[in-house]
């Protein structure tokens, strides 16, 4: 008795060192995740650098005419560059793109809007107010749809489920059908009979199983292509969609001589503030590094590459002598970039970005 006491204890024991030793490597696993978390920037780190860039840049567009310094612009040429970074990592990461695309179409047409109504009633001469970032942002986001239409048409997600049928994976291909969609009827029937025929166990009948992988192959491979073909023209369709509403907008501008009046002059304001033209976007063509950020943001070493990109963009700039090559320096805090959130500001840059351009405008103004 007691020596079968003394295993016991022992027993207790060394389960009590055990314990003490995995709490000590949670701990340190913990402290290590921790550190590295803390280490480089977070999303809310690089959306404040831009947003403090760009309150500069805007000091320098209000007060300009009042002698505030050409260098100051010089703050503002990175600013784009990081909202168009940010704007692919919250893309990337939203619960709803449906639901981040109409908040910034609103945010949109609501800042078209207030830039109106503040030169309307202020009527100061010393800025133009043409600030809508989220004109830029919003039109990126269509251009970033796009590029998930592509994704969603060429990654073949159907054929790579089909080719780990066996051993009851097929209940995934059947609940999603052989091109990922809900309620591929092939998809169904063949997962269902692939998992009657393989059970939890041993597969009972292996050619049953074999030939309904086949089948489901086949089927599935028509679905694909023809689910291909429509998320491709969908893709093609939202990427040409700004360019294609410019070419409408231009018959209205190229008439538009300042002398307008009536549903004419009514018409130019709504488009103004409700059309998401690249032709009407702050930054113009340069909304195109949105997309080619966007695609390249699950690639091997996502953040070179997409700086690389910024590179060639900055390069272009700088050969046509415009000081937008200063856009380059935006690869600094993104090759920080951690992959963290940080502090949650949902709201904060919805509503910071109209505000400080309506003080600016109006301190200017006053001034």
């Amino acid at each position: 008795m007691g020596v079968l006491g003394e295993t016991n204890q022992t027993v207790d024991t060394n389960k009590v060192l055990a314990t003490e030793s995995a709490n000590r490597a949670a701990a340190a696993n913990s402290t290590v995740a921790t550190r590295s978390r803390r280490f480089g920037l977070t999303t809310f780190d690089i959306k404040m650098i831009g947003v403090v860039l760009m309150v500069v840049d805007h000091v320098h567009q209000m007060f300009a005419s009042q002698g505030a310094p050409n260098w100051l612009d010089w703050f503002g040429r990175p600013v784009a560059t990081l909202f168009f970074f940010v704007s692919v990592v919250g893309f990337s990461h939203t619960h709803s793109k449906k639901a981040y695309m109409v908040r910034l179409y609103v945010c949109m047409a609501l800042m078209a809007v207030m830039d109106y109504v503040l030169q309307q009633t202020v009527n100061y001469d010393g800025a133009q107010l043409v600030n809508n970032i989220f004109r830029d942002l919003f039109i990126g986001t269509i251009f970033m749809a796009a590029v998930d239409c592509f994704e969603i048409a060429w990654k073949r997600r159907g054929n790579r489920t089909l080719a780990g049928f066996g051993g009851g994976v097929g209940a995934g291909a059947g609940a999603r059908g052989g091109d990922e969609r809900i309620g591929s009827a092939h998809g169904v029937v063949a997962g269902r009979n692939a998992m009657a025929g393989a059970g939890s166990g041993p597969v009972a009948n292996p050619s049953a199983v074999n030939q309904d992988m086949v089948h489901a192959s086949k089927h599935a491979g028509g679905v694909t292509r023809g689910f291909r073909v429509k998320k491709t023209l969908e893709g093609l369709l939202l990427l040409a969609l700004p360019f294609i509403l410019s070419l409408a907008l231009l018959p209205f501008m190229t008439h538009a001589n300042g002398t307008e009046s009536g549903a004419m002059l009514w018409i130019l304001r709504a488009l103004t503030a409700l059309d998401p033209a690249i032709l009407l976007a702050e930054n113009t063509v340069m909304v195109l590094l949105i997309p080619v950020m966007y695609a390249l943001r699950n690639v091997r070493h996502s953040l070179v590459w997409q700086s690389v990109a910024i590179a060639v963009v900055a390069a272009g700039y700088a050969l046509i002598g415009q000081t937008q090559w200063m856009m380059i320096f935006a690869i600094i805090p993104i090759l920080l970039y951690n992959g963290q959130k940080g502090r949650g500001d949902k709201y904060f840059f919805y509503i910071f970005y109209p505000a400080h351009i309506a003080a600016l405008y109006l301190l200017a103004s006053v001034v």
